[in-house]
């Protein structure tokens, strides 16, 4: 099975610049097209938040007019920078929230030799990961239900320490999510959020973040403004197998690159 993993759109419904340097419906354009030309097409895309840059409807309209055309399953959960309530109305089926767990976007896809689990890690007015106990409780059992099965677990905010200074913020609940997942080891972790890939391994799974299709960023120092190097937009795949764990693979293809360094503003 090959999942084509893309996180951090941060697409502008207004026509703006995403940081004040970025056109990403050019890249979105420019990743849409890419994905068209790949001779072995994925499975299924996943879509780990941050879709639109400040929630507007327009730009979750532009993400699906862009990858609907490529007649694939499509799952998606939100990042810090999304609407929930408008990524439902737009992109419905893409995001089949579990009621059980309402408002969070959690969901479970069965489909597959990999099971896909979507975790929501967003709150409304907050840049950081989030995990209530609801939903620590969701997770729990749905892990449970099928255990060994060989699992995937998308969100978009690591639980994890990256080494990207202002970047690495406090995760809500992080030891109830560590426990929960220390007595899943068949589970593999993939988030979105710090705009570069990175593979590490974290309460005894293999965790990865995927790089950013609008652009990659090579570190934040720890201070309130900082020199960021930006690298080229990328997408990452992976792919699994039922029977021997599951791999990850990153490909580096799709537009322009940035000046380095850019002045950034982090609270």
């Amino acid at each position: 099975m090959r999942i084509l993993h893309l996180s951090d759109f941060h697409l502008r419904g207004d026509g703006g610049l995403s940081f004040r340097v970025v056109d990403t419906r050019e890249c979105l354009e420019t990743a849409a097209k890419h994905l068209r030309s790949l001779e072995q097409r994925p499975d299924a895309v996943v879509l780990t938040g941050d879709l639109a840059d400040s929630g507007d409807a327009k730009a979750y309209g532009m993400l699906r007019e862009a990858l609907e055309p490529l007649h694939l399953p499509v799952y998606a959960v939100p990042g810090n920078h999304d609407r929930r309530d408008r990524m439902r109305d737009i992109l419905g089926p893409w995001c089949p929230g579990d009621p059980a767990v309402a408002p969070c976007l959690c969901y479970v896809v069965e489909e597959g030799p990999v099971r896909l689990v979507m975790l929501d890690t967003m709150q409304p007015g907050s840049h950081s990961g989030h995990f209530p106990e609801a939903v620590a409780v969701w997770l729990e059992r749905v892990l449970a239900a099928r255990p060994g099965a060989p699992t995937l677990l998308f969100m978009h905010h690591p639980p994890f320490v990256t080494g990207m200074g202002a970047m690495d913020e406090p995760f809500e609940n992080v030891e109830r999510f560590e426990a929960i997942l220390r007595a899943a080891p068949w589970v593999r972790l993939c988030c979105g959020h710090m705009h570069r890939p990175i593979v590490t391994q974290w309460a005894g799974c293999l965790a990865m973040t995927a790089p950013c299709p609008c652009r990659s960023s090579l570190i934040f120092p720890p201070k309130a403004v900082t020199a960021s190097a930006w690298k080229r937009p990328a997408t990452s795949s992976i792919t699994g197998k039922a029977a021997c764990g599951i791999p990850t693979s990153a490909r580096f293809p799709l537009c322009r690159a940035f000046p380095a360094p850019i002045l950034l503003s982090v609270p």
